[in-house]
């Protein structure tokens, strides 16, 4: 795996243990929990499912799913009998924060399903149950998970490197009281292309901006949910500044798109803050300061569903846009 990260947990210590069942084994993204037994393993070349991504209400499924498609493993690992949900899902949490993993959505007990009687049993129960597993023929894998318990958690996050994206989905619950800790460790793996796009260059960029008024450019990457460009981004970035040195009269709107997971206001101020380090880093090809305006407007002008990891990735986007001279 290219540019891949150093292994996401460098909390956890790979640990290596006679108990596993044959033919399993840690995903190379994230090692385990310390003293885990893995209890149950599948991995599929593709799949297609969906995880929630909001609370249940009392009696009811989960308000808002996210559809996920890719190369699928699952892992059921057991822990230590002296070891809690709370502290296993804390390592978890963590780790993922230092990697600046994106929390699409978490909850605990009754927070998932808006009910202290009966925990998380509907969100847990639609989320791993047979209606949502059912063409898995994996039921026993998801067992202990489509039960309820009062310190039952669940943790989405998206990893995102230079050639893959990673949605990974961490639960937690004992079976019963006094049972171990049961930990699922589900990760789908998504390519990181970006289908449909053109791969650009001087002649296009020119050609397109003047007919259309306006270009998306897919080529210049920032870190997830943060301003600062990745070094990929150079070669996009000298076809803005070639651009405005050979056309002096030109002027342009830097502007900032986003998808539309997570909260409106922060995403919009995510896209104004891309856009001006966009017309920061110009500065190289000249002095271009009275000729660009950069501007966000986060998810509100699509060019996709933001319903699909491949409708959001053409939705997360920097344009140019010709301004009225």
């Amino acid at each position: 795996m290219k540019n891949t990260l150093t292994l996401l947990f460098t909390l956890l210590i790979v640990f290596v243990n006679a108990q596993d069942i044959s033919g399993s084994k840690d995903h190379e993204l994230l090692t385990r929990y310390p003293g885990t037994e893995i209890k149950y393993y599948f991995e599929r070349d593709y799949y297609e499912t969906r995880y929630p991504i909001a609370p249940a209400e009392y009696d009811k499924e989960p308000k808002k799913w996210l559809e996920v498609s890719g190369k699928q493993t699952s892992i059921v690992y057991e822990a230590p009998k002296n070891k809690s949900t709370i502290e296993i899902m804390k390592n978890y949490e963590d780790a993922f924060k230092k990697q600046n993993a994106e929390i699409l959505f978490k909850c605990k007990g009754g927070e998932c399903d808006g009910t202290t009687t009966w925990y998380a049993a509907q969100f847990f129960n639609a989320t791993f149950g047979e209606t949502n597993r059912e063409s898995n023929g994996e039921i026993s894998h998801y067992e202990s998970f489509n039960a309820y318990h009062a310190s039952q958690r669940y943790l989405f996050a998206k990893v995102t490197t230079s050639d893959k994206i990673y949605y990974v989905v961490v639960a937690a619950t004992p079976k019963y009281d006094e049972n171990p800790v049961k930990i699922l460790v589900e990760i789908i793996e998504v390519d990181n292309m970006q289908t449909g796009m053109i791969e650009l260059n001087a002649d296009i960029f020119k050609e397109k901006l003047e007919k259309e008024g306006k270009i998306a450019l897919y080529g210049i990457l920032f870190d997830t949910g943060k301003t600062d460009l990745k070094p990929q981004s150079e070669k996009e970035l000298a076809l803005i500044g070639n651009y405005l040195k050979q056309n002096p009269k030109a002027k342009i709107y830097i502007v900032g798109h986003t998808d539309d997971i997570g909260n409106f206001g922060e995403n919009t101020l995510l896209a104004e803050g891309r856009a001006i380090k966009v017309a920061e880093a110009l500065k190289q090809f000249g002095n271009f300061e009275s000729r660009i305006t950069p501007i966000g407007v986060g998810p509100v002008c699509p060019v996709a569903t933001n319903e699909t990891e491949e409708g959001r990735a053409k939705n997360r986007r920097v344009e140019i846009v010709l301004k009225k001279k």
